[in-house]
């Protein structure tokens, strides 16, 4: 049985869930696992094997998070849109969402009405799994909208590196500024750069 447990940590890319483990037998292999330090519980119901070679804590946080979508600094991050890195991973979540993420890795979670969340949701792949994280255009998008937060400076970090892209897309980019209300305020710093 402790075999059969290996396997499926292989075949899901070092992480499983409860729900991949059915009956008493894989629990009590799953506990032993635990106790020898060979699989680590994330939280209740997820778990990832310590040995994994291919482990990624952004793959980690989106099984913690099974709503989440990588946003602010963790998109940028991703997208190299600033060299900025934060201390915690960046998620939106719908705000109906309940959800109280383990203590490591840090998570920082926002909560969006469903019409801004689903907006710009792409998804991109980590070591074989697949993970949320919204589009260039969202991102920087979010970058104006959120700039009193994040500061000004970050804000024209992600405009002016976006701007060096060559597989942007300014139709989207404008159309997501306008339903997100930022588009006046983005306007002058895209002048500016083009």
């Amino acid at each position: 049985m402790k075999k059969v447990l290996e396997k499926l940590f292989n075949d899901n890319m070092g992480f499983l869930t409860s729900a991949q483990m059915r009956g008493s037998a894989f629990r009590y292999h799953l506990n032993k696992m635990i106790a020898s330090g060979q699989v680590y519980k994330v939280r209740h119901g997820l778990y990832v094997h310590t040995d994994y070679q291919q482990y990624d804590e952004r793959v980690m946080v989106a099984e913690m998070v099974p709503s989440g979508v990588f946003c602010l600094f963790t998109a940028w991050h991703i997208y190299e849109l600033t060299t900025t890195v934060s201390y915690q991973y960046h998620m939106a979540v719908p705000r109906s969402t309940k959800i109280n993420p383990a203590p490591y890795p840090p998570v920082a979670l926002y909560y969006l009405s469903e019409k801004v969340y689903k907006l710009g949701i792409d998804e991109i792949q980590f070591n074989g799994k697949i993970v949320k994280c919204y589009n260039k255009e969202r991102s920087v998008c979010d970058a104006v909208k959120f700039r009193n937060k994040t500061g000004e400076d970050i804000m024209q970090e992600v405009i002016k590196n976006y701007m060096k892209m060559k597989d942007k897309n300014f139709d989207m980019l404008l159309k997501y500024a306008k339903i997100l209300r930022v588009e006046k305020l983005m306007q002058p710093y895209l002048k500016a750069l083009i």
